[in-house]
Parts: structure tokens; C-alpha cells; sequence
């Protein structure tokens, strides 16, 4: 079970909230500086304007009553004192201007402003203005930064606050959205969950969902298409091994029970052994198919060996494995079996493809009949084939043929010695050793099947 390591609703909101406050802070820098140099823009306006007013009018009056040495200007947004100076000396000050220190610091991007520190370590905004017609005279206009400081405490002060709703509300937002667009995927969850395999016909639909949404409903329907085939295979797989090793299995169970009715002579005691060592030769292949068709199923490839292989030996032996099944049905077996033909791969595997097709040929055909075996070498490969004169294979069937668990239900009877197995495993076999199997198109009755396998010089 994979451990959860939080809500995504959880997640999206709290990155909505950190996305939030960190955009907020940086509109808020902005804001700060951009207010700031205005502020500072606008009281430089207004100090040069005052130095400028009251040095034009000195200049053509040489009188020093005017209005602002008088008192501290009242309608301006910050109080404003003036002085004159000549030449060094202060002549004329507003009342209650501080007293200034000695010690005056330019400062950058400030234009005509400067800062002037008074005695009790507040810094004053100070501009300048000479008198024209009066060398070593200057007016200069005096105001606080203090104002400036605390417009903009005030300034901080109330974007801190507004954050302080903003940001949970930015959250909420974000947690509302985040479950709006995750609501599909709820009820996808929802639908999934009550999924079971006795529902897996049944496929999940996200009506009015986004692309990403309807994109992974569609990819996990198509996980359950492919669900429900491996479960439907694997039921097949079940039934068609139960139904195969149960015949057997009641063969030798009948057989043992009517043998222990009553004595018996020792020729019928070896004539039950004879019977039931080809019922376990039968559920040895059966089990053999399962076996192998299980580790293909989970691509294992340490199964198969590659060693030099002499398939004409392989052939014979499974001959060798027959001849007592098709004397019993009056087989006529035709032979013609090149010596000396090597593959590479696993003997084991190639001796149980060839001991399927050639027992599936057995069953197929009718006694008194022929089973033709032929293996001849070609042009890099070795050439397999196996014909019975059996009832064939119907049109409807071929494309299946070599489906796992696939039974013909048209021409040719049901069942085979290997569970519906033997086909498929016979192709898988080939495959595996870089060959191919088929059925061919012959015109002669029964059913013929060619194997090519490369062959090893």
C-alpha cells in the first residue's frame, strides 16, 4: 500500500498562499520605492519652489518679511522653514526652525536635495537657492524627513495588514479551485473503488472533464480492457486445466478401482500399468504446457537454455513417444527425417513443441489413417512439418488457432491432449528460437503445420 504524504488540496493551497504572498511582496517592495522617490520628488518640488519664491523676492526688494520667515508654511503637506544666509551668517529664520548642525552630506539621486543634519541627530531635507544680484547669499527652504520616515511606516504598516487577509483569503481560493478541479477525479477514485472482478466489463466515464482528467480515464479503461482479458484468460486457464486433468486423473482412478475389485492376472495388472503410464505421460505433457506457458507469461528469459541442439534426434524421440498411442488407432506413420539437423536453443522446449504438434496429429485423425512427419534441411533453416488427415481446420478458426486456450468450435473436435494449450505453446517455442510457425494451405484433407527454425551449420 503506498503511504500518502499529504493532501493535494493541501498542497495547492498552501502553493497558492506562497505564490500569493510572494508576488504581494514584491508589489509591495515596488510600491514602497515608487512612493518613497515620489514623496522625496514632491518635497524637492516644494522646497526649491519656496527657496525660489522667497529668493526672487528678496532679490528685488532686499526685504526680509516675507510670509514663510515669518511662520511655518501651514497648507503644504510638510512644514516648511526658511533662512537667509550671507555669507555664512543666518540674517532671517522661521521661527522654531531646529537647530542645525554644522555637517551637511549629499545625497544620491536626490537632485537639489540635500540632507542637512540638525543637533539632535534628525535628518532635514534642505534645498538651496542663491540671490542672483547679491553674490555669497543664499535662501534655503528646511523641512523634516521625519514625515517622509512616517508615511511610509504608515505606508508598511498598511500593506502588512492587508496581507494578513489577503493571504488566507488567496489560500482559500486556492483550496476552493483545487477542489472544484479535483472533484472529477473524486469521482473517478469513487468509480474505481467499487470496480471488482466480477465488474470488469463495467468502464469509468468523466463527462466535462479537462483534458489531463479525461486522458487518464481513458488510459486506465484501457488498463481494464487489458485487466479483464488476463482475468478472462486466466479463468480459461483454470477451466480448460481443470477439464484437461480431470480425464486423465478419472482414467486412472476408474482404472485402479475396477482393478482391485477382484484378482487379477499379472498380464492384466501390466496391461493397467501400460494404460496408466500413458494417462501420466499425458498429465506430465499437460502440467509440462502449464509450466512452460507460465513462465512465458511472465517473460522469463533465464528459461530458455541455448545450446546446440540435434533436432533430427529431438524428432525421433518424440516419434519414439507416439508409436504406441497411433498403433493403437492403426496409424499409418510416414517418416522422413534428415539426419544431422542442429538448432540453438533449449532441448526441452523444442522436444515439447514437437511432442505437441506430433500428439495433437495423433488425436486429430481417424484411425486406420496416415500421420506424415517430414524435418529437411533449407537454405539456413530446418523445416518441420506434421500432417494429419483429420477433419482440418474451418476458415472461421485459422486466425485463432494459435490463441491461448482457443478451441475450434466448427470442424475439428474440441480438446487436446495439452488443454488447448499445445498450439499456443508450439508457437511461443518457435518464437523463442527465432522460427515461425504456421498452418499451411494445402489441398490435401486433414491439417498440415510447417515449423522453420535457423539452422546451425
Amino acid at each position: 500500500m503506498t503511504r500518502a504524504t499529504g493532501s493535494l488540496k493541501g498542497r495547492i493551497a498552501l502553493g497558492t498562499g506562497g505564490l500569493f504572498f510572494l508576488l504581494y511582496a514584491v508589489a509591495s517592495a515596488l510600491v514602497l520605492i515608487i512612493d518613497t522617490r515620489n514623496t522625496r520628488g514632491q518635497l524637492e518640488v516644494l522646497l526649491y519652489a519656496q527657496a525660489e519664491t522667497l529668493a526672487s523676492y528678496y532679490a528685488s526688494s532686499h526685504r526680509l518679511d516675507y510670509p514663510e520667515l515669518a511662520t511655518v508654511e501651514k497648507e503644504t503637506p510638510f512644514p516648511v522653514w526658511m533662512r537667509v544666509i550671507r555669507r555664512g551668517r543666518v540674517i532671517a529664520a522661521t521661527p522654531g526652525l531646529p537647530p542645525l548642525g554644522t555637517v551637511r552630506r549629499a545625497k544620491q539621486d536626490f537632485g537639489r536635495l540635500e540632507i542637512l543634519t540638525s543637533q539632535n541627530g534628525r535628518p532635514l531635507a534642505v534645498v538651496a537657492h542663491e540671490i542672483w544680484n547679491e553674490p555669497g547669499t543664499e535662501v534655503e527652504a528646511i523641512s523634516s524627513f521625519h514625515l517622509l520616515t512616517q508615511r511610509r511606516r504608515d505606508l508598511l504598516f498598511a500593506l502588512g495588514s492587508a496581507s494578513l487577509l489577503l493571504i488566507p483569503l488567496a489560500a482559500l481560493a486556492g483550496s476552493l479551485l483545487a477542489a472544484r478541479a479535483l472533484k472529477p477525479v473524486d469521482t473517478l477514485v469513487e468509480s474505481i473503488s467499487a470496480l471488482g472482478f466480477d465488474r470488469l466489463d463495467q468502464r469509468l466515464a468523466a463527462p466535462g472533464a479537462v483534458t489531463e482528467i479525461a486522458r487518464l480515464t481513458d488510459e486506465f479503461n484501457r488498463l481494464l480492457d487489458r485487466l479483464q482479458q488476463s482475468v478472462e484468460a486466466m479463468r480459461r486457464f483454470t477451466a480448460d486445466a481443470s477439464h484437461e486433468l480431470r480425464t486423465p486423473i478419472s482414467i486412472l482412478r476408474t482404472g485402479l478401482e475396477v482393478t482391485l475389485r477382484k484378482e487379477r492376472t499379472g498380464e492384466e495388472y501390466r496391461e493397467l500399468l501400460r494404460e496408466n503410464l500413458e494417462e501420466i505421460e499425458r498429465v506430465q505433457r499437460i502440467v509440462e504446457a502449464l509450466l512452460t506457458l507460465a513462465h512465458a507469461q511472465h517473460g522469463d528469459a533465464r528459461e530458455t537454455r541455448q545450446e546446440t541442439v540435434d533436432l533430427s534426434s529431438v524428432v525421433e524421440a518424440a516419434l519414439a513417444s507416439i508409436r504406441l498411442p497411433a498403433s493403437e488407432k492403426s496409424l499409418i506413420l510416414e517418416t522422413r527425417i534428415a539426419p544431422g539437423l542442429h538448432v540453438q536453443g533449449d532441448p526441452d522446449q523444442l522436444r515439447l513443441m514437437v511432442l505437441n504438434l506430433l500428439d495433437n496429429a495423433v488425436k486429430f485423425t481417424p484411425p486406420g489413417r496416415r500421420l506424415r512427419t517430414l524435418l529437411e534441411a533449407r537454405p539456413g533453416h530446418a523445416r518441420l512439418e506434421v500432417h494429419d488427415e483429420g477433419p482440418g481446420v474451418a476458415a472461421a478458426d485459422r486466425p485463432f488457432l494459435f490463441d491461448r486456450f482457443y478451441r475450434a468450435q466448427t470442424t475439428r473436435p474440441t480438446g487436446s491432449v495439452t488443454g488447448g494449450l499445445g498450439l499456443s505453446l508450439a508457437r511461443w517455442v518457435a518464437e523463442r528460437h527465432g522460427g515461425t510457425i504456421r498452418l499451411l494451405e494445402t489441398e490435401e484433407p486433414g491439417a498440415t503445420f510447417e515449423v522453420m527454425l535457423p539452422r546451425v551449420e
